[in-house]
């Protein structure tokens, strides 16, 4: 898997602190993600609870997605996207990281003051991310690739929806409001914060690193813009306003569905024009996408109207991408290219097989396994870092 704009010269002092602060955000949402992963497993679906499926939705997007998207690859990749070496705000991006860390801890057993640290450390690495766009950039903004304009959609979606969070959290906790509730509240919310992120991750991983251009590259603010700021403001509109609760879907469809597939279809031609050869990493890419387009088809079919469960496995999917890519560029060649091909199937596999009553269990088994390949590389990577620490 390439990224664009990710250079090989040799880091300067304040890149390698800027990459410091986004490892911790990779290993936090990693940890978040085992946690949440955990909660789905069978073992543990015996007599399952709300507050069980609160955790697990609420850890795999808000503290899994957004810390690994905006802290993790946003102290990685975005500066040298944007041709600097570092965040403009890192300090606060590290305040973040403080509440964030808290928020993982405390939301099994205070969900509600979980989201309110969220909230402000999110909303703190956010305002980090648009700041470093607007002034730490030194090319324009035509020139950003679709991995800088997720980014910063993402960042201007967590803008809009973590002070409205914060408010419905605190008014949910005095008015006793139930997790269900507050879960159907979330969804276009939470729609836009996975799949904004995933999209600018399958768009590095299928251009080539010398692609600067191209449908993808033309459509992307615009995509973007939609998905990380049209449908946070109408779902707060609908919240506080005169909109109809049966609109919701429809925002949906309008503000998230059909600007990804504007996308996906602008990186399908930019794919066949460049005539690049897709190499094994690129299969996360290929089964988000196909993850994507199974759970927005599921809504037409009847009974399944809102399951967005596919659409979270493919969001879920292209950040275990970026994550292997990441890993990758940490540690050249020590992670087997066939482990990454073999992992991406197998998790594949299991995401069809979780969302198809027949063979549910066996997709839960698989992703057992793939959750735990996943701790196998979190382990290696603490090793072979702890080992190049003493080395230097």
């Amino acid at each position: 898997m390439t990224y664009q704009a990710v250079d090989t010269a040799p880091y300067t002092a304040s890149a390698r602190s800027s990459r410091r602060v986004g490892t911790s955000f990779i290993l936090l949402a990693l940890f978040a993600g085992l946690l949440g992963g955990s909660l789905a497993l069978p073992i543990l679906q015996t007599h399952p609870t709300s507050g069980q499926a609160f955790c697990h939705g609420i850890l795999m997007t808000f503290f899994v997605m957004c810390p690994a998207a905006l802290g993790g690859f946003g102290q990685w990749l975005l500066p040298s996207a944007l041709g600097t070496d570092r965040t403009v705000l890192r300090g606060l991006t590290m305040a973040g990281f403080g509440f964030l860390s808290s928020g993982v801890v405390l939301l099994p057993v205070l969900p509600f003051v979980a989201l309110l640290l969220w909230s402000v450390g999110i909303l703190a690495v956010a305002i980090d991310v648009i700041t470093t766009c607007l002034e730490g950039r030194t090319c324009r903004f035509r020139d950003m690739s679709p991995l800088a304009w997720s980014l910063l959609a993402t960042a201007c979606s967590v803008v809009l929806v973590a002070p409205v969070l914060a408010a419905v959290v605190t008014r949910g906790m005095m008015d006793g409001i139930t997790t269900t509730a507050l879960i159907e509240t979330l969804h276009l919310p939470e729609t836009a914060l996975m799949l904004t992120p995933a999209l600018g991750l399958v768009a590095s991983a299928l251009l080539s690193r010398s692609s600067n251009g191209g449908a993808s590259w033309t459509v992307a603010p615009y995509v973007f813009g939609v998905m990380g700021i049209g449908g946070p403001l109408l779902w707060m509109d609908g919240l506080y306003g005169s909109l109809p609760s049966g609109v919701m879907a429809s925002l949906v469809f309008v503000t998230q569905i059909v600007p990804s597939v504007v996308l996906i279809g602008a990186l399908c031609r930019d794919v066949w024009q460049q005539k690049r050869d897709l190499d094994g990493a690129a299969l996360w890419a290929i089964g988000s996408i196909l993850l994507f387009t199974a759970g927005w088809l599921s809504d037409w079919l009847p009974g399944h109207s809102g399951d967005h469960t596919a659409v979270a496995f493919g969001g879920i999917m292209a950040l275990c991408g970026g994550f292997y890519a990441w890993v990758e560029m940490l540690l050249p060649r020590r992670i087997p290219v066939m482990m990454s091909r073999l992992h991406a199937g197998l998790m594949l596999v299991g995401a069809f097989c979780s969302i198809v009553p027949g063979v549910m269990i066996y997709g839960e088994v698989l992703m057992g396994i793939s959750l735990l390949a996943f701790g196998l590389v979190g382990l290696f990577l603490l090793r072979e870092t702890g080992r190049a620490r003493v080395s230097a």
